[in-house]
This record gives structure tokens, sequence and C-alpha cells, in this order.
């Protein structure tokens, strides 16, 4: 029998005759899920649990193709099936595929008895009593599947399981908090640091320049003085003073010790020493004036005898 040329009613009668199904279009075979039943009444191996009949978006509708495609391969049915047509759900593409199916029902179903409801695991008609078809069953499944989700999240949100969960996180966000705060607290304490110790730098800084003023400064008088004394040692012994000169060359070895000194402290004086320095504080006030004649006598043989370097004095 040649079914090719067949009204889309005859065609949909057959459908919903042999699955008990009440599509009211040719394109609600779209989903693929009928043309799957179709080929589990022939062959009875179709897994259609997995089958989804409120398909509702390309997803599921591939899967059902894949699942046909399974079907053909495993039975070795030389037919292509154009899913990405089929899947558009338009009316041509689905009356060529069903007339197809049909025929090939004819030609391969035996005389066993078929139903449909339960090969589909007792699932609700997909269109029994509703004049929209499976439209609007998808949105019965929709707004029974918002209940659901929504007594669900009512008791979830009431169980202690939830609920410790929730306190765990304002409780870790709280921690969390409270360490954002301590090290926000320490950072802005370093920052202060760091600038008091930038400013104590600064300060140190300064104060160095001034010792290394201060130290050139005071080196260059003990030079002077160093280059002082070694010039007058140098003409007591070249015999320029003609008075005694002992007591003013002892003053000189003192001044020298002073400035040749270690950083350990003076160097240790030796016992003549020692009594030299016990003279020296008993005949102190004489020394002193000796220094002073002696001076003036230097002056007296230097304006005769000497050429005096003014840089020496």
């Amino acid at each position: 029998m040649n079914n090719i040329g067949e009204s889309r009613s005859e065609l949909l009668n057959w459908l919903n005759n042999i699955l008990k199904l009440n599509y009211k279009k040719i394109e609600e075979c779209g989903t693929g899920a009928a043309y799957c039943q179709i080929m589990d009444s022939i062959y009875n191996d179709v897994p259609m649990h997995r089958v989804k009949f409120n398909a509702t978006a390309e997803y599921d509708y591939q899967i059902n193709y894949k699942i046909l495609q399974s079907c053909f391969s495993r039975h070795r049915i030389e037919k292509t099936i154009y899913v990405e047509k089929l899947m558009k759900c338009r009316f041509q593409d689905n009356l060529e595929f069903l007339q197809w199916s049909k025929k090939f029902w004819q030609q391969n179903k035996d005389s066993t008895e078929y139903d449909p409801n339960s090969r589909r695991k007792y699932r609700p008609n997909p269109s029994a009593g509703n004049s929209n078809g499976p439209t609007s069953n998808i949105t019965k499944r929709k707004t029974s599947g918002f209940g659901l989700n929504n007594n669900s999240s009512t008791s979830l949100h009431g169980g202690p399981i939830v609920a410790s969960r929730s306190a765990s996180l304002g409780m870790n966000r709280r921690v969390s908090n409270e360490q954002l705060i301590v090290l926000q607290t320490e950072l802005s304490q370093a920052q202060g640091s760091v600038q008091k110790l930038k400013k104590e730098i600064d300060t140190y800084k300064e104060t160095v320049t001034i010792l290394e003023r201060e130290r050139s400064f005071y080196f260059g008088k003990l030079r002077d003085i160093e280059v002082l004394v070694q010039s007058t040692q140098d003409l007591i012994k070249e015999g320029v003073y003609k008075t005694e000169t002992s007591d003013l060359d002892k003053f000189l070895s003192k001044v020298q010790q002073i400035l040749y000194a270690t950083e350990e402290g003076f160097e240790v004086v030796d016992e003549d020493e020692k009594g030299i320095a016990a003279e020296e504080q008993h005949n102190s006030g004489q020394s002193e004036n000796d220094i002073v004649n002696g001076s003036n006598e230097r002056v007296e043989v230097s304006n005769t005898n000497l050429i005096i370097d003014e840089e020496t004095f």
C-alpha cells in the first residue's frame, strides 16, 4: 500500500490510534518522540524511558533523534533521517517522514498487541483531554515543576542542613570581615611606622652632614697645632732659642702625645715621664713664665736671624 498522498487527518488518526496520543498537528511530530514509539511498536526494544514526550528544547529533541537513529542502526534500516529539518517542526518535512513511517510500520508490524501507555512507563498521556496537544502539557509540566521547586526549596530552607550551611557561611563572612579589618589596621600602622622611620632617617642624614663638617673643621685645627709643634721642635734642635728650652720641649712632647693618642685612650707614660710630669706640676708657674719668655725670645731671634713661614703659624 502506498501512503503517499494521504491527508494529514488520516495520518494523525492513524498515529493517535496506535500510540494513544492526541496530536492535532503534524508539526508536533518534530520532537521525535512519536517516531521513536512507532519503531518501538514494531521492534519493542526502544528505551522508551529515555524518550522525552514533553520535550521543550532542541537539546531534548536531539536526545529523541539519537534514540531513533540508534534503532535504525541496530535494525539496519536504510533511511536517512534529516534531523535538522525535522527538529524545526515544519509541516512538509514531518509529513513526508510520517508517511514513510506509516508505510514502514505496515510492512514490518506483526499481529502482536502493543500497549503504548505501558511502554511509556505509565507516563500521563501527553495530549489526552487537552485540545491544545503537547504544548498545553508542556505548560502543565512547567507549572507543576515550578510548584515542586517552590515546595522543595521551602522544605530545604527549613531543614537543619541548609540552616547549618547558612550559619557557617555567615560565620565565615564575619570572620573574613574581621580579618580584613585587622589587616587594614596593621597596614595603616605599618605605613605610619614607615613614615616615622623616613623622617628619622632624614634627621640622621642632616646630623651626619653637620658632624662631617665639624670633623673637617676640628681636624684642620689639630693639623695646624701639629705643624706648629713640629716647627717649634725643629727650631729648638737647631739652637735658635738661646735660653733654656727644656720646659718648652717637654710641653711640646705632651701636646704630641695628646695628638697621637690611640682610640683606646692615651699612651702609657713611662716612669721617667711620670717624674717629669710631677716636676712640671711643681714648677708649673715657672714653666708658664719660661714659655712666655721663650716665646718672646723666639720672636726676637726670628726678627734677627730667621725667615718665618706664615703658613706654619
